[in-house]
């Protein structure tokens, strides 16, 4: 009786085992298939270039830089004015006691300068630069801008990924717990088993609720980046392969010396500090001008009206050192600035170099995490025929499950992480930022001579 119960004992337990088998065969054959059940598009496709253009069209970080390059060609515009000549005017008129009873006074003229010691010009050219710099500030924006995206739009797909995988997770285990948990019930299996499958289950569930609320946070952000509203449906286009990093570093450092804004800004800003210096300097120099006025004078004891047509002229002989200190003290600001400015491309040329070594580590570990996960495909595959056949039991093959789920997370996260680091990389290099109409203003015959 006894060995009859434990015979049937067996029967029971090697049929649960093959239909548990069975079962995590036929829900496994294909979890990329299962995860795009689980998530199904939400709308029409955006893919990376198409969110790129959307958010340079109508950024606010954008419409910012504008409005500064705005700025700073007003004030250009107004140096150029101080070539023309001024029209002054000045009067009175009105009762008084006395002898005369109106009183009048008026004194009007043109005024043209025609020596400054160079100040206008220096000037002019001081405020030219800052206009070229604010452009360049506008492309590193645009840079930026497109950086942000394209990391955003990675990092969403990683999220969008993860929320698969953990879908079909939770699915397959659900299923499998609810089996266990009758057969435990019944006593064909242990407690411990259900506890096991149940642990495992929550800790997926956690997965699955981190991810699918990380991604409804970066979708969020990349809505409002790119300015599609919550109304809008949208949904994000995979990547195609991983491209390989080029092997060699030069190209990017020449790369980037040739198109990064950082380098030319660098000279704007020393050439916009020598051009404060100038300014200074032509304070050196008497200031002339040529003067047309006419005046008219009616009181007591003036009765005039006559021209006057000659120079006018005024010069700050001596002032006991004070604009020399300021000379100096500009001096000592341009070499600040030529210093600050090589510190800044060395850093920038450093942070190249750092980017591009890591995204060749990276590059390799993606290599890694498809190795092992072809190793525990494999092995979970082996897994489910010893079950089969009676070799092992339910425990190894859930382990073997968690390990094929962990690698394929992995492998997803390491894809991920070298799509944002190349993104890095090829901010110095190959971003091509769409056109901006940003300037109306031409550079002079003068400001090409002065660059050259």
């Amino acid at each position: 009786m006894a060995k009859c119960f434990k015979e049937r004992k067996g029967f029971w337990k090697s049929a649960v085992w093959v239909g548990l088998a069975v079962t995590v065969l036929t829900a496994s054959v294909s979890p990329g298939a299962q995860a795009a059940e689980a998530v199904q598009p939400s709308g029409a496709l955006l893919s990376i270039d198409e969110a790129v253009a959307k958010a340079l069209k109508d950024s606010s970080e954008i419409k910012r830089a504008l409005a500064r390059l705005g700025k700073e060609e007003a004030l250009y515009k107004g140096t150029l004015s101080e070539f023309f000549p001024k029209i002054k005017a000045e009067g009175e008129a009105g009762a008084a006691t006395g002898e005369r009873n109106f009183l009048a006074y008026l004194d009007t003229g043109i005024e043209q300068p025609i020596f400054q010691g160079g100040k206008a010009v220096a000037e002019k050219r001081r405020q030219k630069a800052v206009c070229e710099i604010e452009k360049l500030m506008l492309e590193e924006v645009k840079l930026d801008l497109e950086l942000a995206v394209r990391i955003l739009y990675a990092q969403a797909l990683e999220e969008k990924e993860l929320t698969r995988i953990a879908q079909g997770e939770v699915k397959e285990l659900t299923e499998e717990c609810e089996r266990i948990k009758k057969l435990s019930g019944k006593e064909v299996l242990s407690r411990l088993e259900l506890f096991r499958i149940e642990s495992h289950l929550e800790n997926v569930k956690h997965s699955l609720v981190k991810h699918k609320e990380s991604y409804d946070y970066l979708l969020t952000v990349l809505r409002e980046t790119v300015g599609i509203g919550e109304g809008e449906s949208l949904d994000l286009e995979a990547y195609g392969s991983v491209p390989e990093v080029e092997s060699g570093l030069e190209s990017f450092l020449d790369a980037s010396r040739e198109t990064d804004p950082i380098y030319k800004e660098g000279d704007l800003k020393i050439r916009a500090k020598q051009y404060e210096k100038r300014s200074l300097q032509a304070e050196r120099f008497p200031q002339l001008s040529i003067s047309t006025r006419w005046n008219s004078v009616r009181d007591v004891y003036v009765d005039t009206n006559r021209m006057i047509v000659g120079i006018e002229g005024k010069w700050n002989i001596w002032d006991f050192g004070r604009l020399g200190s300021k000379i100096r003290a500009k001096e000592r600001e341009i070499e600040e600035t030529k210093w600050a400015e090589d510190i800044r491309i060395r850093e920038h040329e450093k942070e190249i170099r750092r980017l591009f070594h890591e995204a060749r580590a990276m590059r390799q570990k993606i290599r890694m995490t498809e190795a092992f996960l072809k190793e525990h495909e494999e092995d979970y595959k082996n897994e489910k025929t010893r079950l089969v056949t009676g070799g092992k039991g339910a425990g190894e093959l859930l382990d073997s499950f968690v390990a094929l789920e962990e690698a394929r997370a992995a492998s997803v996260q390491a894809i991920a992480e070298y799509r944002i680091q190349m993104a890095r990389l090829e901010r110095a290099r190959d971003f091509k930022p769409l056109a901006v109409e940003t300037s109306s203003v031409k550079i002079s015959a003068d400001d090409e001579e002065e660059r050259s």
